[in-house]
């Protein structure tokens, strides 16, 4: 084999577990590599995981391990976007978070008809969890926190 050629014009090469972990990934709607096949024990559940990390195959995000776009390329699969209805109140939150500045859960509450707590359980379990939204958070002396989408 010639020198010349570099390592990202050669297909990625997997085995067999790391494939059914993406392929299993990908056909999940959060993209979560749980639950593990059987034969992946205790024992080398942390060194199949870092493989796949180190390889960039996938990502830790919103406190759980998720596919990456490099994950679905190494199976030969378009990455898919997170994807929401326009025009409901989880997209009006969505455009809310993404301006430069954010916005404050008063804010989305009062834009939503929502209450505080149903804001934070949506940024949760709909934007962290199921779309693999990236939130970050500051607070400004004398100001409400403010939530942006990274």
């Amino acid at each position: 084999m010639p020198n010349d050629i570099r390592q990202e014009d050669r297909p990625m090469k997997l085995t067999a577990t790391q494939e059914r972990i993406l392929h299993a990934a990908a056909g999940r709607p959060s993209g979560d590599i749980e639950p593990l096949p059987p034969n992946v024990n205790a024992g080398i559940r942390q060194r199949v995981i870092d493989g796949l990390m180190k390889r960039g195959l996938i990502e830790f995000k919103g406190g759980y391990h998720r596919i990456s776009a490099a994950g679905f390329e190494a199976i030969g699969k378009a990455p898919r976007s997170g994807s929401y209805r326009s025009g409901t109140k989880q997209a009006r939150m969505i455009e809310l978070m993404r301006r430069p500045e954010g916005a404050s859960i008063d804010e989305i509450a009062r834009e939503t008809g929502w209450l505080p707590h149903t804001v934070r359980g949506t940024m949760t379990n709909a934007l962290k969890k199921r779309l693999g939204m990236t939130i970050v958070s500051h607070k400004d002396e004398g100001q409400p926190r403010r939530y942006r989408i990274a």
